[in-house]
């Protein structure tokens, strides 16, 4: 089975009763069309995930995350047979516009996502950049979609090596992929 040293993930985060919306919602079917713009998982079915066996010996990991998910993540993280080390990205989304997103959130307004990044083995020394900023500003496409240029930024920290990106939704160049709206490369 091949390996990579950068695994990039977004999981399909099942949000239950973690969701906000300032839509009122009248009945069961209405919230979960609400949340369901795709299959979700539940934590532990992603934690059951292999991906252990195709990360090499020192990898990087780099998770997105919501702040409602973050203990899901880190337990993800540990399954996965990772060491959660720092948040890597902050996406501050904005419109087309350039108007900070905001969206309801049980205790404040939301409008940014954190991509954490974990690491095994001795993967600092995979290196190549010590210019990468962790904060990202950049505009909300579809949902869930996240931005390219972080895509870029991981490559400049790390440099062209092998890898892939998880719950992928369409495939991008130099990027070997994974996911159930695309022809996958691996299977997990």
């Amino acid at each position: 089975m091949k390996k990579y040293n950068i695994i990039y993930a977004d999981p399909a985060w099942s949000f239950g009763d973690r969701l906000r919306s300032s839509k009122k919602i009248e009945n069961k079917e209405q919230y979960l069309d609400l949340e369901l713009h795709y299959p979700t998982m539940k934590t532990k079915d992603i934690c059951n995930l292999k991906v252990n066996e195709i990360s090499e010996k020192d990898s990087v990991l780099f998770l997105w995350t919501t702040d409602a998910h973050l203990q899901d993540a880190l337990k993800v993280i540990e399954a996965w047979g990772f060491k959660y080390k720092t948040i890597a990205f902050i996406w501050n989304k904005k419109e087309k516009s350039g108007k900070q997103v905001c969206f309801m959130g049980k205790w404040t307004l939301k409008g940014s996502e954190i991509c954490l990044l974990a690491t095994k083995g001795t993967a600092h020394k995979l290196i190549k950049s010590h210019k990468v900023r962790q904060l990202v500003e950049a505009e909300r496409k579809k949902h869930s979609e996240k931005p390219n240029i972080i895509r870029e930024k991981i490559v400049e920290l790390l440099g062209d090596i092998p890898r892939i990106e998880l719950f992928c939704r369409e495939k991008k160049d130099g990027w070997d992929s994974w996911g159930n709206e695309i022809i996958s490369d691996i299977n997990l």
